[in-house]
């Protein structure tokens, strides 16, 4: 499908503005990182205030995947019915009111309720704004997805920045989760007004219950090593570098944030790698990028050399979701965005499963030996990922 036919098939917003569309949909990935990486680099502060052990930390974590799954197993009908503007005018200043929730958690108690809060949010946007990106995508004719998933990081290092400079300056958690969070609600009532509409009557409904197709497993199993491994570095990357390479507390943040800047510039460069040397390329270099950053956490661990890591493992990681999501589109038979919704809710179950799977592992054997099951995913993605890649797509 061409431009000009991609624009006429989609009679909302895009049509008319597709540089308007692009930058609010820039914004709530933008949105979405933010808040994510405010909570990520505020976790050793969280840590400490409730005088969490790795065990304890495991349990809010569980806390943010349960409601995660739970809405990302309810947004898909709604965002049938509704479409995806409709759903992010909620659910973008949802999230930063649920991120405030967050931080203002007066005990443990409230602090699992306000988790589970918090991952409802967060995994009902993912899908939401992820589904936007794809409309705004099908109708520009063109791939931009890697962009968009860069901007996701790229807010990751914005949060990290801003939360490590804040501290350094003496500011309390609480009070830097606060106004971040009231930032991002200003900042998402101020984008959806402009977002894509029409895409609410594209969304398929599945009728009766069908198990995915050889090649979508395959791809998905990747998807989950991918984003098993993603999401262990952002929820863990400020604690490993604070509890196991002994960074001062202010300086702790910044490893999130050296994770992030390293996946958000492999993902802006991301499109044009894997035009020219192909998915299972791109998964075979990852791989091996992400090996070598995580051989050298949990070997040498002083900060400077997690931080080289860290930087290692975010442009290893940072392609892998993008050529996966996109395989996955071509594997399905009938339907691109149902191919890629397969592979994103097994992908997003490692993601979201991953953070608390290594907590609980290192109540046992420590992170850094915890970490190196985030060592051997890294080696099934370099050696027999591109083989079961390129049989899958």
């Amino acid at each position: 499908m061409n431009q000009e036919a991609a624009c006429n098939a989609l009679p909302g917003t895009l049509a008319n503005n597709h540089a308007r569309t692009r930058f609010s949909a820039s914004l709530l990935f933008l949105v979405d990182g933010i808040g994510f990486g405010t909570w990520a680099a505020l976790i050793p502060s969280i840590k400490q205030r409730f005088a969490l052990g790795e065990s304890g930390l495991s349990i809010v974590l569980l806390a943010i995947v349960a409601g995660a799954l739970l809405s990302m197993s309810l947004v898909g009908r709604a965002l049938a019915k509704r479409g995806s503007k409709a759903m992010l005018s909620g659910l973008a200043p949802g999230y930063g009111i649920a991120l405030a929730l967050l931080v203002l958690a007066p005990g443990f108690g409230w602090l699992l309720a306000a988790g589970v809060l918090f991952g409802a949010f967060k995994g009902a946007l993912d899908v939401s704004v992820n589904a936007q990106a794809i409309t705004i995508e099908n109708a520009m004719a063109r791939p931009i997805m890697s962009t968009f998933q860069g901007l996701w990081s790229l807010g990751g290092l914005i949060a990290a920045l801003l939360v490590g400079l804040a501290l350094r300056q003496g500011m309390s958690g609480v009070v830097i989760g606060l106004g971040i969070a009231a930032a991002l609600v200003v900042v998402a009532l101020a984008s959806v007004g402009s977002l894509a509409t029409g895409d609410a009557s594209t969304v398929e409904r599945k009728r009766g219950f069908a198990l995915p197709n050889r090649r979508l497993l395959k791809i998905g199993a990747l998807a989950f090593l991918a984003l098993f491994s993603e999401g262990v570095m952002l929820d863990w990357s400020a604690v490993y570098a604070r509890s196991v390479s002994g960074a001062a507390e202010w300086l702790a943040p910044l490893a999130f944030g050296v994770f992030s800047l390293s996946m958000a510039t492999g993902r802006f460069m991301g499109d044009w790698i894997a035009a020219r040397y192909g998915g299972p390329s791109v998964m075979r270099f990852s791989g091996v990028l992400a090996f070598i950053g995580m051989l050298l956490m949990i070997l040498v661990k002083v900060w400077p050399v997690t931080f080289l890591g860290l930087g290692f493992m975010g442009i290893g990681v940072a392609n892998l979701v993008p050529v996966l999501l996109g395989a996955a589109g071509r594997a399905h038979e009938q339907s691109v965005a149902q191919g890629v919704a397969t592979a994103s809710v097994i992908g997003y179950f490692g993601f979201l499963a991953g953070p608390p799977a290594i907590g609980g592992l290192s109540h046992w054997i420590g992170l850094p030996g915890a970490f190196s099951v985030v060592l051997l995913f890294a080696l099934l993605l370099a050696i027999p990922g591109p083989k079961i890649l390129r049989s899958a797509s």
